[in-house]
């Protein structure tokens, strides 16, 4: 009876994992609602609307994966690196909402090809980063795998960096030929800088995964 009992008192340890796996669904969920309000599919504040939603639900799996953190001991990751992650997480989908905000806030209805190549880069590490995360359970058999997927990431940052540049090139070019007014411009400036920094935001857990997938190698 004593041993139950003290086995009932011991921190219990966390299914980490899966909450991560929540939290890179909100990013994805989230990522191709951005991705199909600048295609053009369907209304602006539909769009504005659900990525409100979705980072409503985010930040409710954050605190889970915050308060799960605070009361165990035995969790295969440490405590800090888990926080962290989260963190991170939590961040890129507030960028996506920012993001979506902003769009609705300057009227903006139609993207140049770059800043649609940059949201599409945006849901395709999205995609790559939610594949990462069940991953963790066996993170010492599937560290390659790990590994490979993260630098995936990478590439696919590497890619919307050139799409941001080439616009901002572009766009800097129109209002010098007075094709966009200067609050025109400022106003689309803003946009690539949101929509660079979302997938910067992605490369930043890849790099955060390969950390922790390092120290069980």
């Amino acid at each position: 009876m004593s041993l139950n009992l003290f086995g009932r008192l011991m921190p219990r340890e966390e299914a980490f994992t899966a909450l991560f796996c929540e939290q890179t669904r909100c990013i994805v969920q989230g990522a191709h609602e951005l991705l199909d309000l600048v295609d053009g599919k369907g209304a602006l504040d539909m769009h504005v609307a659900a990525i409100r939603q979705i980072e409503h639900d985010a930040d409710a799996v954050a605190r889970k994966v915050f308060l799960a953190a605070n009361r165990t001991f035995n969790a295969p990751i440490d405590r800090e690196d888990i926080i962290d992650l989260a963190n991170r997480m939590d961040d890129a989908v507030d960028l996506i909402e920012d993001t979506a905000k902003a769009i609705q806030r300057y009227a903006l209805g139609e993207f140049p090809g770059e800043m649609r190549a940059i949201a599409h880069a945006g849901a395709r590490a999205a995609d790559v980063l939610h594949r990462v995360m069940p991953l963790l359970d066996a993170i010492t058999e599937q560290h390659r795998t790990i590994f490979q997927l993260c630098e995936e990431v990478g590439h696919i940052e590497e890619e919307a960096d050139q799409c941001f540049d080439t616009g901002l090139a572009l766009l800097r070019a129109q209002l010098r030929a007075g094709q966009v007014d200067t609050v025109g411009y400022i106003d689309r400036k803003e946009i690539y800088e949101l929509l660079e920094d979302g997938v910067d935001k992605c490369d930043d857990i890849s790099n955060a995964v390969q950390a922790i997938t390092a120290k069980h190698v």
